[in-house]
């Protein structure tokens, strides 16, 4: 059967129409498959907005690999196709083109030269099953794509379930919004603290929400609806400014606390983010507190030119950077030499084998002295035994947080922990 060697250029409005047109032309059941490469799109536009463009050109041309005589492909917008397909007769047969579709993003990826693991998002319909025109075909694959990103999963087919997870989503979007206008958020605290002396240098700002309903929400699950919704800056605005405000208030410990706060990864690259931290130093700031900024490994890995120099003004400033959940991403060297990082955080899960895997107490023994050449503090987290942290003092790593010393704590709190561990 010859292929279909044309990709069809549309938008969100027309596709109605393509779709029902296609939809009256062939006999039968058809699958509308939703195709968001948003962010591949954006990880590769960070270092060169031509390199997105090739990539999604590219993409499309893969894409009409899956295509038969009467199925389309649609490139809606600028980083989203629909697939149009048609002879698709059950579940498995739609969850063996997903996967076809994932792994010519994985070729596309590769024909790119790019070194990165990332993934898209595919929102799944059918016609007649789950709907009985081209509106509503669209409108289910499109609420199974929601439900998709919500997941964190590479496709979703739409079913009832899809439908409330996006609902729920929905929803959660309206009352975070409420909540940030209101204020209706807090910040706990959880120490750190000096291997060598056992008295605490500072704390990690947690930030905390609970809804209307009293119902603690997890940040995993409110800080990517935030980014979703636009709000993030607002939500980082408030955890700096409170941070500076309430550290400032904590009791004397013979020498300057630090505070660190964590950054989105899709915040580093926005000229936003230095505004709001140099006017956030400028008005809060205090004589009794440094301010370090975390950001997780997996956003330097996918670091542009932009997102380094954003880090090296954030430095000029006198704020400390720190790399987050090390060794969790894709560990490239090669940015030890660029970034201009103060400390790095090694993450829980090898913390939790150093007293039983050789392995990974040779791995956090080689990553502290890493980190050492290059100048940088460690702090080791989730340090839940004596043990654990005993290990980590011969191992010569310079600070520790987790729960054997203390869990996250109210600022009210916080001050007393202080007080009661400075001497």
């Amino acid at each position: 059967m010859p292929l279909v060697r044309e990709l069809i250029k549309t938008d969100a409005e027309n596709l109605e129409s393509e779709v029902s047109n296609r939809i009256e032309k062939v006999s039968g059941s058809v699958t509308l498959f939703i195709v968001d490469m948003r962010e591949i799109s954006r990880i590769l536009a960070r270092s060169e907005q031509a390199k997105s463009s090739r990539f999604l050109n590219l993409a499309g041309k893969l894409l009409l690999e899956v295509c038969g005589e009467q199925d389309r492909i649609y490139r809606i917008g600028d980083s989203t196709f629909g697939v149009l397909l048609t002879g698709i007769e059950s579940i498995v047969h739609q969850q063996m083109a997903a996967e076809k579709i994932s792994r010519l993003k994985n070729d596309a990826i590769r024909e790119m030269g790019a070194a990165f693991n990332s993934n898209i998002r595919i929102g799944i319909a059918s016609y007649p099953e789950d709907a009985n025109n081209a509106i509503g075909l669209i409108h289910k694959a499109r609420i199974a794509l929601e439900s998709a990103q919500l997941l964190g999963k590479n496709y979703v087919i739409y079913s009832k379930n899809s439908a409330s997870d996006v609902s729920t989503k929905w929803n959660l979007q309206e009352e975070l919004a409420a909540a940030i206008l209101a204020n209706k958020f807090r910040l706990h605290y959880q120490p750190k603290v000096d291997t060598k002396t056992g008295r605490p240098i500072g704390a990690e700002a947690l930030l905390r929400w609970t809804n209307e309903e009293g119902v603690a929400v997890r940040p995993d699950v409110f800080i990517p609806v935030a980014c979703d919704i636009g709000l993030i800056n607002e939500l980082t605005r408030y955890v700096l400014t409170t941070a500076l405000i309430e550290s400032a208030q904590w009791p004397d410990i013979g020498h300057r606390y630090n505070v660190s706060v964590n950054l989105e990864a899709n915040t580093v690259h926005e000229t936003d983010i230095q505004n709001i931290v140099s006017s956030s130093l400028s008005i809060f700031g205090s004589d009794n507190c440094d301010l370090t900024l975390e950001i997780t490994e997996t956003s330097l890995l996918e670091a542009s030119k932009q997102n380094f120099r954003c880090l090296n003004e954030l430095r000029a400033m006198g704020v400390g950077i720190s790399i987050d959940d090390f060794g969790t991403g894709y560990s490239s060297f090669s940015y030890f030499k660029d970034i201009p990082a103060t400390e790095l955080k090694i993450d829980k899960s090898f913390i939790d084998k150093i007293l039983d895997s050789d392995k990974d107490r040779n791995l956090v023994e080689t990553i502290v002295m890493l980190a050492h050449r290059f100048d940088l503090s460690v702090v080791a987290e989730g340090v839940e035994t004596a043990d654990q942290l005993e290990a980590l003092k011969q191992m010569n790593c310079d600070y520790v947080q987790g729960y054997y010393l203390s869990k996250a704590l109210p600022n009210n709190e916080i001050g007393e922990w202080f007080a009661k561990h400075r001497a």
